[in-house]
């Protein structure tokens, strides 16, 4: 009699969930390019811009700053069982990453829902400083992404997590996100540029981290 090995449920989720982020990524980008504020913009643009397309900039913030915070609790959830049933503990520091970085999402959300309605071209002071606090969590939750990325390639010395090209991306994700998030918390445009480099890295390593915790260890 052959037994087969089924893959745990919370890996299957997190397959799932590394791909649904990428996804969410990708659509909020698309469906607001070009539409909403950018680091280094004056209040009274960033406020125009809400002002302007205020579906576009909610449509964008539910889909990066809702659906893709999902995924990463998620993520981090699945971290984090691997981590009880291994006795990696490492793993478990990058789970409770995955989750904080989630819930640093939510915190960009609320701000965004906000500051997006409330958006009034005749104060914009309001909504440029709500801005602000939004792309300060960005830099905040992109060193605990960072961290994240550290502690999972840390958890993977043996092999039992991520595979060899995993890893080497995983370090290289970890640099970048830390590079972006100085920027971000600091609203330097000097810095800020490094997200194009660390955005398409992260969305790739998120997928292979929800596929690698399919794997049995």
């Amino acid at each position: 009699m052959t037994t087969i090995a089924e893959e745990p449920a919370t890996g299957i989720t997190a397959r799932a969930a590394g791909y649904a982020h990428a996804a969410a990524w990708i659509l909020g980008l698309a469906v607001a390019w070009g539409a909403t504020p950018e680091v280094g913009d004056t209040h009274a643009a960033i406020t125009a811009a809400y002002a302007d397309r205020p579906v576009q900039a909610v449509a964008q913030t539910l889909l990066v700053h809702g659906v893709a915070a999902v995924g990463l609790v998620v993520i981090g959830s699945g971290l984090l069982d691997r981590a009880r049933r291994t006795g990696n503990t490492t793993a478990g520091l990058a789970g409770w990453a995955g989750r904080v970085a989630g819930v640093l999402a939510f915190v960009q959300l609320v701000l965004e829902l906000i500051a997006v309605p409330g958006a009034d071209p005749a104060s914009p002071d309001r909504t440029g400083a709500l801005f602000e606090a939004v792309q300060r969590a960005d830099g905040v939750k992109m060193f605990v992404l960072a961290a994240l990325a550290a502690a999972a390639c840390a958890a993977s010395r043996h092999g039992t997590l991520l595979r060899r090209w995993e890893v080497v991306i995983g370090w290289l994700l970890a640099a970048t996100l830390t590079a972006s998030g100085i920027g971000y918390l600091l609203l330097s445009t000097a810095l800020t540029p490094t997200a194009f480099i660390s955005l398409p890295l992260l969305l790739i390593w998120i997928a292979a981290l929800g596929t690698a915790l399919t794997r049995r260890p």
